[in-house]
């Protein structure tokens, strides 16, 4: 099937893209939180714009934009708020086992609500053309990105996604 001259795609399955994010996030970890700190960039959605790349596929700057605010709500209702929990959980008056319990509870359902996330993306995914186009960069343009070492960082990070072949 065509559409303006571009072949349309599958997104990928549910499993593709948490096997390829199990496989990619340890080795982009330190840079995908400080994205998110910074940035306020969703993780799973950067996962996903890495993936796409690695295929050759893509979305319009249209699509990107409505799929990152669709996952927003979510993330900003469910995933954020025990992201903070957790982050702040430190402050409470419990003994150190009972802390490492309560961190380590938090961290598996943050964990879960990730999860989830990436199933909303697939869900809400537009269909997507077989062309190659640099995602990363357009997200992070949509968010507002600017550091001084964006560029380097795109790099090692695109290295990381070619370690993956």
């Amino acid at each position: 099937m065509a559409n303006s001259g571009k072949t349309i795609a599958p997104a990928p399955t549910e499993q593709q893209l948490w096997q390829f994010s199990l496989a990619l996030y340890p080795k982009v970890q330190p840079l995908c939180l400080q994205w998110q700190d910074d940035f306020r960039l969703n993780v799973n959605l950067l996962l996903l714009l890495c993936y796409l790349e690695q295929q050759q596929l893509s979305l319009t700057s249209q699509q990107l934009l409505q799929l990152a605010a669709k996952l927003n709500n979510f993330s900003c209702q469910f995933t954020q708020p025990l992201r903070t929990l957790r982050r702040n959980s430190s402050g409470a008056s419990l003994a150190a086992n009972q802390q490492q319990h309560l961190k380590q509870t938090l961290l598996q359902a943050e964990l879960s609500l990730e999860q989830l996330e990436q199933q909303l993306l697939l869900e809400y995914c537009p269909p997507l053309t077989a062309t190659a186009q640099p995602l990363i960069e357009l997200y992070l343009a949509q968010l507002n990105a600017n550091d001084p070492l964006l560029t380097a960082q795109i790099i090692d990070l695109r290295q990381a996604l070619q370690q993956l072949n």
